[in-house]
C-alpha cells in the first residue's frame, strides 16, 4: 500500500479560491491523497460550495476563526489518528500540478530523515504574480525531471510533512495564531535532525488571501510581534539579537528600498512611517510582557526536541540494519 498524504486546506471565507483550489487539488495524480477542508468558521458560503460540488472532500468545522496553527492543528490531529504517513499544509488559493505528491512522497520515502518539504511554487511571496497562469503552465511545460535541493525554510502556503516530525517535534505553536508557526516549527524540525528539501515541481500561488487583501495592518502587526517570538524561542541568543537588529533597521530606516510585492516584506513596512515604528514599539512591548512564558515554551521544546532526536537516531540505526 503507498503511504497515506493527507492534504489539508485551511479556508476562512475563501469561497473565490476554493473554486480552483479544490479541482486542483483532486486532480493529483497520487492515489493515496485524502483531501480535508479545514473550515474556520466561514460565512460566505463556502461550505455549502464545497459540499455542493466537491463531496468527495472532507469537510472539518471550526466553527470560528481559530487562526492558522490552531485551525491547522485540528486538521493535523484528524490526520494523525487516522494514521497519516505525510501531512500537507496547502492554502486555500493554490494551485498544484497533478505529479506534485507523487514525486514528493518518493523523495521523502528514499530518505527518512527529510521532515519537510516544498515545490516551485510562482508567486510564493509575492502577490499574484502570475495572473493568467503563463509562468506556471510554462513550468508545468518544460519541466526537466526531478531535482532535489536543501533548503533552510519553505513557505506555509505549500508545507508537506513527514507525520513522525509532527508525533516526534509536535504540532504548530498555537500562540502565534498567524504567521510565524512554520518557521518555528521548521527550526525546531532541523534541531531535532530532520532535513528540509524543496523539489522542483510547480505550484501556483495567487498570495491573496485574507490577511492581505483586507486586513493588512493587522496581518504587520502579527507578523511583527511574531517575528520577535520565534528569534527568542528559536534562535540561539546571539543570532536573536543580529535579527532583531536587521529587523528594527529594515522598519525604522526611512530610506531602505525593497521589492513591495513581497509579503513578508509588506508586512514588515505596511505603511507609513510613524504607523511602521508604531506596530514595532507594540510588538516589542508585547514579547516584552511574554517574555516568560516564550522562555518556558523554549526549555520545553528544547527538552522534546533531544527525545526527538534520539527517537530519529533509532529510527535511523533501524533501518539501517533492515538494508543490510
Amino acid at each position: 500500500m503507498p503511504p497515506d498524504v493527507y492534504v489539508l486546506i485551511l479556508n476562512y471565507n475563501g469561497r473565490e479560491h476554493l473554486a480552483y483550489c479544490l479541482p486542483s487539488v483532486l486532480e493529483t495524480e497520487y492515489p493515496a491523497t485524502h483531501v480535508l477542508l479545514v473550515d474556520n468558521g466561514s460565512d460566505d458560503g463556502s461550505l455549502a460550495f464545497a459540499s455542493a460540488h466537491y463531496p468527495q472532500v472532507e469537510i472539518v468545522e471550526n466553527g470560528r476563526n481559530l487562526g492558522w496553527a490552531a485551525g491547522n492543528n485540528v486538521g493535523i490531529r484528524r490526520a494523525l489518528e487516522r494514521g497519516a504517513d505525510y501531512v500537507v499544509l496547502l492554502n486555500n488559493d493554490m494551485r498544484v500540478d497533478a505529479r506534485w505528491l507523487t514525486h514528493a512522497v518518493a523523495v521523502a520515502e528514499a530518505d527518512p530523515v527529510i521532515g519537510v518539504m516544498g515545490f516551485d511554487t510562482v508567486g510564493e511571496y509575492h502577490l499574484n504574480a502570475d495572473p493568467d497562469r503563463k509562468e506556471f503552465k510554462r513550468r508545468q511545460a518544460a519541466w526537466p525531471g526531478l531535482q532535489v535541493t536543501e533548503t533552510e525554510h519553505v513557505a506555509g502556503c505549500a508545507l508537506f510533512l513527514r507525520a513522525g516530525l509532527l508525533r516526534n517535534v509536535g504540532l504548530l505553536d498555537e500562540r502565534f495564531f498567524a504567521y510565524g508557526e512554520e518557521d518555528d516549527l521548521q527550526k525546531r524540525a532541523r534541531r531535532a535532525g530532520y532535513r528540509s528539501v524543496r523539489i522542483n515541481v510547480p505550484l501556483w500561488h495567487y498570495n491573496g488571501g485574507y490577511w492581505d487583501r483586507s486586513r493588512l495592518l493587522r496581518a504587520a502587526v502579527l507578523a511583527q510581534r511574531n517575528h520577535i517570538r520565534v528569534m527568542i524561542k528559536d534562535d540561539p541568543p546571539r543570532e536573536a539579537l543580529r535579527r532583531f537588529r536587521d529587523m528594527v533597521i529594515f522598519i525604522c530606516w526611512p530610506g531602505v528600498q525593497y521589492d513591495t510585492s513581497h509579503a513578508h516584506l509588506r508586512r514588515l513596512r505596511p505603511s507609513r512611517y510613524p504607523v511602521n515604528v508604531s506596530i514595532l514599539l507594540y510588538a516589542i512591548l508585547w514579547n516584552a510582557i511574554a517574555l516568560p512564558a516564550t522562555l518556558l515554551a523554549r526549555y520545553r521544546e528544547t527538552r522534546r526536541i533531544r527525545w526527538a532526536r534520539q527517537q530519529l537516531a533509532t529510527f535511523q540505526a533501524q533501518n539501517e540494519r533492515q538494508s543490510q
